[in-house]
């Protein structure tokens, strides 16, 4: 493994312009601001030209390996714990480093359980990476990492240099087309809301995660995008992943599963309210969540969902909820975060605990199963990378995820995005209807941002 110092940038997007477009290139953002006790938000990692590309196209797993394309009878869930566990012995490392190399991919939500509605994209990529730029904010320090030979190595790192140091180039456009379609209006949703209610009242779930689906077609380069969105939004698990015909746009505030030295932990998120127009109303509403039963309820239901989701692969009375009810505040709205943690038993593999509990209690409900499938007879849709997760699995074995709340998908001139809250006995329609356009404001003010029709589409 080949180590170069870079030039450090709080801003981390500099680097991604440097290689935007290269073969798939991707970022995933921490969105840092300042230093936080957790920790959360220390790493940013850019990548480009995998040297595996993995898709999953349900009865069969496309592979394409340095420059070789052909079809697998073997899953995708397989291939990539087969090919994992011999990167760690390919590849070795003794390094901190979080990530110096190795897949970085998405589930969507549909992955790995029965569905009937169409997908616009594969249900699961994933791809392999040897050489990787990364930023600790911490250290305000940023690394090229490479195992390629020294020679590639050396080149790229003097290409890198030279890159930046490159007068920019004129920028890409970026215009939203026409106007926002919703799916559904509230008296519809309300049906739904209702019906759920009604499941409730006979036992068959506690709480269901209920999401709306929201349209509209763009022209440009969705990457512009992008880098308005996180400018807003300063979430720590956002992420750019950009594929041959798609790119995903996610600004998630949630860790679904982190896995490091056999210790496993999860970050559900439950319990919202908007942001205050002042402090005062802002601090007003900060206690209103921190006081809230039924928020906190909510909250608990998950954490027992996830606990018993990692208790099948961990060791016997490891399982410990760490943080219950924290507070933590986004541009806009405040959330509820937990925090459970265990350690994995020797035989699993941090691969197959992530994809056994996936995906994430905190978008589908409690009981999950049933959840599930009242999930999926009341939307209409399918979520695709919506409620799925986005990951990277590091030659190590280390692994970090997020729940791909908050996220769009943008392909052939048309954006996608979703919104959803938590519906208990104790839910009214009226305000989780109002939660789901909170959760969505900021994915919709840069909509707004964007929606230049006489000036030929903004640049960044």
């Amino acid at each position: 493994m080949h180590t170069f110092n870079l030039p450090y940038f709080k801003d981390s997007s500099v680097w991604f312009d440097c290689l935007r477009f290269d073969d798939a290139p991707m970022f995933l953002d921490s969105c840092f601001s300042e230093k936080k006790n957790n920790q959360i938000n220390r790493y940013d990692i850019i990548c480009s030209n995998p040297f595996i590309k993995l898709r999953d196209l349900g009865t069969k797993t496309s592979i394409q390996k340095e420059g070789v394309d052909f079809l697998s009878d073997e899953s995708f869930m397989s291939i990539v714990d087969i090919m994992s566990e011999d990167f760690k012995k390919t590849f070795t490392t003794d390094s901190e480093f979080p990530f110096e190399g190795g897949f970085i991919g998405y589930l969507a939500y549909e992955f790995n359980h029965s569905f009937d509605k169409f997908l616009s994209v594969p249900v699961a990529s994933a791809n392999a990476y040897k050489t990787v730029i990364l930023i600790d904010h911490y250290e305000e320090q940023a690394y090229l990492i490479s195992h390629e030979d020294k020679i590639f190595a050396e080149n790229y790192y003097q290409k890198l240099l030279h890159d930046l140091n490159q007068p920019k180039k004129a920028q890409a456009k970026f215009n939203i087309e026409g106007n926002l379609e919703p799916q559904e209006d509230f008296k519809e949703y309300c049906k739904k809301f209702n019906k759920i209610q009604d499941y409730i009242v006979n036992g068959d779930v506690y709480q269901v995660n209920l999401a709306a689906k929201f349209s509209v077609n763009y022209s440009g380069d969705p990457w512009i995008f992008y880098k308005q969105f996180r400018k807003i939004n300063q979430s720590s698990y956002m992420a750019y992943v950009s594929f041959e015909d798609f790119s995903i746009i996610s600004g998630s505030p949630e860790q679904f599963i982190s896995i490091k030295d056999k210790i496993i932990v999860s970050r559900p998120i439950k319990g919202t309210m908007p942001r205050g127009k002042d402090e005062k109303s802002d601090e007003a509403l900060k206690v209103k969540l921190a006081s809230s039963e039924k928020d906190k309820a909510e909250n608990l239901m998950i954490v027992d969902l996830i606990r018993n989701d990692l208790g099948k692969n961990c060791e016997i009375g490891s399982v410990q909820v760490k943080d219950l009810f924290a507070l933590e505040s986004y541009p806009n709205v405040h959330h509820l975060v937990s925090s459970i943690e265990g350690k994995l038993k020797s035989n699993i593999s941090a691969w197959m605990a992530y994809c056994d509990a996936f995906p994430g209690g905190s978008i589908t409900g409690a009981p999950k199963q049933r959840s599930m499938e009242i999930i999926n007879e009341l939307e209409e849709f399918a979520r695709e990378v919506y409620c799925g997760s986005i990951f990277y699995l590091s030659f190590s074995g280390s692994m970090n995820s997020n729940i791909a709340i908050r996220t769009l998908v943008a392909k052939n001139g048309n954006l996608n995005y979703f919104s959803g809250g938590g519906i208990t006995g104790g839910s009214s329609a009226q305000s989780e209807f109002q939660e789901i356009q909170d959760k969505a404001a900021n994915i919709e003010n840069v909509i707004t941002f964007f929606r230049r029709p006489n000036d030929g589409g903004r640049d960044n």
